[in-house]
């Protein structure tokens, strides 16, 4: 124990959503003052995206892993989840587990996007529809790339660097913190993924990134790094980007990747069966981490 106060993990917690509150609107004030009100203006999305995962998400964490190591003696690889990188075989794994569970995942975004609610909230339906759409929209507008440079470009913004500030933030902030903290890794996992979800603030497509955010979690905790959830994370959006580009240009046909396997039981249960397969391999294969934070 050190001379310092050492914090909760709760107080950790904290200091992580009060750091990021306050820099989405230092963020906001900032790229409004440089590109005007205008949120659907490409540029003004661009640069929102940029700083946001800069500023918001990775700069609270980076804080905290400087706190942690005055307060609780903990070196800031720890804090960050970066004492070690990613074996090769976890990142094969990563692209198996994504090609696998692609049918199934669609099944269910295909599952949560039709769900209808009672009359009685209809209303509050239709409002949650409307949100959606405009995020479609919006996401539809940023990922429009006219040319390869800007595909390029915008498959490092939307996929690498979104992937490193969300998974900076939501794995090894608020899910490293809880484990750090003794919390049981599978409610941390889960409370963590859940939190990841509403953050997008999609109801039509909350199950899914539950999912999503559980996949990414169960890898931090599965190789005690932070850097294979953030290649699987940019693999995720990046081929987002990629397909949008290729679809765009008449390449492929449009909605590929999220066609595949919609409406097809057999074949959603097939990619199910094959991804937990994986999972299981992936388990079993992961390198046991000598992370004494780990539970």
């Amino acid at each position: 124990m050190s001379r310092y106060t050492s914090f909760s993990w709760q107080l950790k917690i904290l200091f992580l959503f009060c750091g990021m509150m306050v820099a989405l609107f230092v963020v906001a004030i900032a790229v409004m003052l440089m590109f005007g009100e205008d949120s659907q203006n490409v540029n003004y999305m661009v640069a929102m995206s940029i700083a946001q995962n800069l500023v918001m998400f990775i700069l609270p964490v980076v804080m905290l892993a400087m706190l942690s190591k005055r307060t609780d003696l903990i070196p800031m690889s720890h804090t960050l989840w970066m004492t070690k990188g990613p074996t090769l075989k976890s990142i094969l794994l990563v692209v198996l587990v994504w090609i696998a569970a692609l049918p199934a995942m669609n099944y269910v975004v295909e599952w949560n996007q039709n769900i209808e609610f009672p009359s009685w909230l209809q209303g509050l339906e239709n409002q949650l529809r409307d949100m959606e759409s405009d995020a479609t929209a919006a996401t539809n507008k940023l990922l429009d790339a006219q040319s390869l440079g800007m595909m390029i470009f915008m498959v490092l913004v939307v996929g690498v660097l979104t992937g490193l500030g969300e998974e900076i933030f939501f794995r090894a902030g608020l899910l490293g913190t809880m484990l750090h903290g003794k919390v049981n890794k599978h409610v941390a996992v889960w409370a963590v993924a859940i939190v990841f979800s509403a953050f997008h603030l999609q109801f039509f497509g909350f199950v899914p990134r539950i999912l999503l955010g559980a996949w990414l979690g169960y890898l931090l905790v599965w190789t005690g790094e932070v850097w294979t959830p953030i290649i699987a994370h940019a693999l995720n959006n990046g081929s987002i980007v990629l397909v949008t580009y290729l679809a765009n240009n008449n390449y492929i046909s449009d909605n590929y990747l999220e066609t595949t396997g919609t409406g097809n039981h057999w074949m959603a249960l097939g990619s199910a069966m094959a991804t937990v397969l994986l999972l299981v391999v992936f388990m079993r294969k992961s390198p046991r981490t000598n992370n004494e934070f780990m539970t």
